[in-house]
């Protein structure tokens, strides 16, 4: 009796060894394929459907017969190996489909799936090619044993998938660009006038600094002489390069730490948030006396430069480490200086600086201009954009400071409209404008995708805009044409909330908080139509090379 207590003690002890194997291997393994197809999908349509697709599998997997698991083990010991090149050249191929719904979830049903459904209690290590290769050697060891004779066949059959991951691995056509652990940089598109300056796992995904190049042939390629710096699949700026790199009356450009000239940035969003300066309803603002800038979010650090170039002691808080090292070593981000960098996320970094202040700390800084840039990959974080952190922000602001908030999306979405009330309640005052080059209708403003900047004060002198003159512009053609056409810029506050139909109870609703925070839900299908768009304005082959 006492044996059949311990053995069946035993099995349930087994039985849930397995199951919690299970599931952490599935866990770990689902974070390695998201992090694998982040890069091509962006965030948000990556992880739409993911969970469904593993629960069905799982759910599958329960209910039809299973296989041996010696088969079992060789299937996975080759969909392991194979995992690195399906998931990238699947995801490639699907994502030229340009639908952020069905190209992720034609990936995640190919790739991810079987994996699901062939019980992946071996399926996640560190690295995908040495688990693979354990898997076929327990499969090998467990046949050989089983039947002597079959020892050959067994061998053959875990030698041919190691054979093929090979090819794969040195055909330099078919070899996953993001394969290449020990690349040696500059890399070079072998199928496009592109090359790849620097690429590194990072915080917050593969943030990538690389180049599309004039084409030597001169053939028709509308988008090239630019750098760009990208995390995943979000571009967080780029500067334009070679022949593209112009200036007003030849002044000798911007250069990285190699000595490339640097033009223009690529986005006359950047540009248009500097015009913070340019308020002067207030007497510091008249004077021009505005001496401490804060960078929220600093991507290739145009802003933070052309503060730098009028004087003023910038500080940045950057939540990525790589990407503050890239804005320095390939875009041409001078050195803040000592103690103005802090790598970090802004949420915590603001609170502190605010219990600092009202602690009457001497080393506080107010500052005069605030830029908060944290659009990225069709969205924004939504706990930098609730009234609690407003109210934190403002804590370090001078009484007449400005700041200046970036967002991307369509004017009167209801994401836009969040922003716009939680500033309202947080600020006395916010203006609008947008970034377009070309002239934007009405009908427009309402189906694309629009960069919107606030310009928001707490003080409640007017909030006005001097006319900008030709120190502003830093001998730039972008600067010259954002900043002297502001007031062709504006956009009314009914553009983006219908006062016809605004209620104190539809603004309730709008309000941002720490309690009550839909702006993730909100972005969404945002992120989705960001991620079509990106899509089309940028060739397949710089998303597919990192």
């Amino acid at each position: 009796m006492s044996t059949n207590t311990e053995s069946a003690t035993w099995t349930g002890a087994r039985n849930s060894l397995s199951i919690l194997a299970v599931s952490v291997a599935l866990s770990l393994f689902t974070t390695a394929y998201e992090k694998s197809v982040i890069p091509l999908f962006a965030s948000v349509p990556t992880l739409k459907y993911l969970g469904h697709i593993v629960h069905t599998s799982t759910a599958f997997a329960v209910i039809t017969p299973n296989l041996s698991s010696s088969k079992i083990i060789l299937i996975l010991g080759c969909l392991l190996l194979l995992a690195p090149h399906t998931s990238y050249w699947i995801s490639v191929h699907a994502a030229r489909f340009r639908d952020p719904i069905y190209s992720p979830l034609i990936t995640h049903a190919l790739v991810l799936a079987p994996l699901v459904y062939f019980s992946v209690s071996l399926a996640m290590s560190v690295d995908f090619t040495a688990l693979g290769c354990v898997c076929l050697v327990v499969y090998s060891r467990r046949s050989a044993h089983s039947n002597s004779r079959n020892t050959r066949s067994t061998v053959v059959f875990s030698v041919i998938p190691l054979i093929f991951t090979a090819l794969l691995s040195l055909n330099p056509v078919l070899r996953s660009p993001t394969l290449v652990d020990s690349i040696v940089t500059p890399y070079n598109s072998p199928t496009y006038p592109l090359r790849i300056l620097n690429s590194t796992q990072s915080k917050t995904g593969i943030v990538v600094v690389g180049e599309i190049l004039p084409p030597a042939d001169r053939s028709s390629i509308p988008l090239h002489s630019i750098r760009y710096l990208r995390v995943s699949h979000s571009l967080l700026g780029g500067v334009w390069i070679g022949d593209q790199a112009a200036t007003i009356d030849s002044f000798p450009p911007l250069t990285d730490q190699d000595g490339t000239p640097l033009g223009d940035s690529i986005y006359s969003a950047f540009v248009l948030q500097e015009a913070v300066r340019l308020v002067s309803g207030t007497p510091q603002g008249t004077k021009g006396d505005r001496n401490h800038a804060l960078i929220i979010g600093l991507g290739t650090g145009i802003s933070a430069n052309a503060f730098a170039q009028h004087g003023m002691a910038t500080t940045i808080v950057e939540i990525d480490p790589a990407v503050y090292d890239a804005a320095r070593q390939y875009f041409g981000l001078s050195d803040p200086g000592i103690n103005n960098v802090f790598l970090q996320d802004a949420r915590g970094w603001v609170r502190s600086r605010r219990a600092m202040a009202e602690a009457e700390d001497p080393s506080v800084i107010k500052y005069d201009v605030v830029v908060h840039d944290c659009f990225s990959g069709g969205g924004v974080p939504e706990h930098l954009f609730s009234i609690e952190f407003w109210n934190d922000l403002k804590a370090i602001l001078s009484p007449e400071g400005v700041v200046a908030v970036n967002f991307a999306g369509k004017l009167a979405s209801d994401s836009s409209q969040a922003i716009l009330v939680t500033l309202l309640r947080a600020f006395v005052q916010c203006r609008a404008f947008h970034d377009r080059i070309e002239p934007i209708s009405q009908e427009e403003f309402h189906t694309h995708f629009v960069n919107i900047v606030f310009f928001c004060s707490p003080s409640p002198a007017p909030l006005i805009f001097r006319p900008a003159v030709e120190e502003d512009y830093l001998h730039s053609y972008l600067r010259r044409h954002i900043l002297s056409s502001l007031d062709e810029r504006e956009i009314n506050h009914a553009q983006i909330r219908d006062n016809s139909i605004w209620s104190a109870a539809t603004e309730e609703k709008f309000v941002l908080t720490d309690a009550h925070n839909a702006l993730n839900t909100w972005q969404e299908e945002e992120a989705l139509e960001h991620w079509k768009l990106m899509r089309e304005i940028i060739p397949d082959v710089v998303w597919e090379t990192y």
